[in-house]
């Protein structure tokens, strides 16, 4: 399960509730979707990683090794990132990412408020007003929104969106 699903369907077992898992589609690649973003493309990246932003207590995750993180894949997708977005990518771009690299933060995937900010690595600690729920891509597959970015405001507009 992607998410925190698990997290919640542990909570419900150990207060011995039963529950049923209905597999779903994650954030991380309907929401993408729904923002003209694929999480993969032949011509930009075979491989992505997934990543959260913060911890359970809301803070960095000190168990994320940035320095292996930076290089591994061209697209890194982040769940629950914005609060520390400057830091993730100041330890990305120290570990070697481009500061050109795109950077797109989709907020409030898939809803009539949907909104896509596209920057650079480099402009995210710059970046204002931020809302969440979000989730944040890195890398060169946000290029492709010009040509895929079909939820348009006529779209949201539309009760089945």
């Amino acid at each position: 399960m992607f998410g925190r699903g698990g997290e919640e369907a542990a909570a419900l077992h150990r207060a011995g509730i039963p529950f049923r898992i209905v597999p779903g589609i994650s954030s991380g690649l309907g929401g993408l979707a729904y923002a003209g973003i694929p999480v993969t493309h032949r011509d930009t990246n075979h491989a992505v990683i997934f990543l959260t932003g913060h911890n359970e207590s809301g803070e960095l995750p000190q168990s994320v090794d940035w320095a292996a993180v930076a290089p591994a894949a061209p697209v890194i997708v982040m769940f629950m990132a914005v609060k520390h977005l400057g830091i993730i990518a100041e330890k990305l771009m120290a570990a070697g990412r481009d500061p050109a690299d795109r950077l797109a933060v989709i907020s409030h995937a898939t809803l009539p408020a949907q909104h896509v900010t596209e920057s650079t690595l480099a402009a995210a600690a710059s970046l204002r007003g931020l809302e969440t729920p979000a989730i944040v891509v890195v890398g060169p597959v946000s290029r492709h929104r010009g040509v895929l970015d079909w939820y348009t405001p006529e779209q949201k507009r539309n009760a089945l969106g």
